[in-house]
């Protein structure tokens, strides 16, 4: 299975942990994108938008999440957060059909209703089926 894992870059160190429990069972993940934060790139906001890096990234997302079989929002495990680019894969990941997950605590939003809450990565791993309790 094809896995699109998306957050923010100040919860990247539980990304990299799921990551790496789902390469050690033999699962993909479709864009490792936390290798290179791009948002602390020296120009205006206005260049920034405009960069070519900048949109060869949001293509290179956007057919991360295309690419996927299932979608995970990796949350803080205690402290809900909101959300920006990672808000956005999550409604695209939803549009397509795809299966979403969360693991971590999310803000209240109904739009999170269609999103199959976890409390961890072993909780996922249950929900999604690739272990059993």
């Amino acid at each position: 299975m094809k896995f699109y894992l998306a957050s923010s870059f100040d919860l990247v160190k539980y990304v990299k942990k799921l990551a790496e429990t789902l390469k050690d069972i033999g699962q993909e993940i479709t864009v490792e994108w936390w290798r290179k934060d791009y948002k602390t790139m020296p120009v205006s906001d206005e260049e920034w938008y405009e960069n070519t890096q900048v949109r060869n990234i949001s293509s290179r997302n956007f057919q991360g999440v295309r690419n996927a079989d299932i979608f995970v929002l990796v949350a803080h495990p205690e402290t809900p957060k909101k959300f920006n680019g990672a808000n956005i894969e999550l409604g695209y990941a939803l549009a397509l059909g795809k299966a979403c997950f969360s693991i971590g605590k999310l803000q209240r939003s109904a739009m999170y209703v269609p999103v199959k809450k976890c409390k961890n990565v072993k909780d996922f791993l249950t929900k999604s089926g690739y272990i059993h309790s």
